[in-house]
């Protein structure tokens, strides 16, 4: 199985922010709504992949997937002030 490409060769930006390909994003949006069950369906396909990289990983490894899941969280409710918002 070939890597998923985190950074653009080109521009060295992140690749895998571009939501509107996942198709779990496009399933839930498609009628211009949100449910509490599509977040619910969605909170539960991160925690089973969640679970079945802390059964595989190291310690060490396991840190640094913590560490960015939680700088991942931080940038994501930053989006979400900055969109409520209008500018910081």
């Amino acid at each position: 199985m070939s890597r998923t490409k985190w950074f653009n060769v080109m521009t060295g930006e992140l690749e895998f922010q571009m939501i509107d390909r996942m198709d779990s994003w496009q399933s839930a949006v498609e009628d211009g709504v949100v449910t509490d069950v599509e977040l619910e369906v969605q909170t539960q396909r991160i925690a089973e992949v969640l679970r079945t990289i802390d059964a595989q990983v190291s310690d060490e490894l396991h840190e640094l997937i913590t560490d960015v899941l939680r700088e991942v969280s931080v940038l994501h409710a930053m989006q979400v002030f900055y969109a409520s918002k209008g500018t910081l």
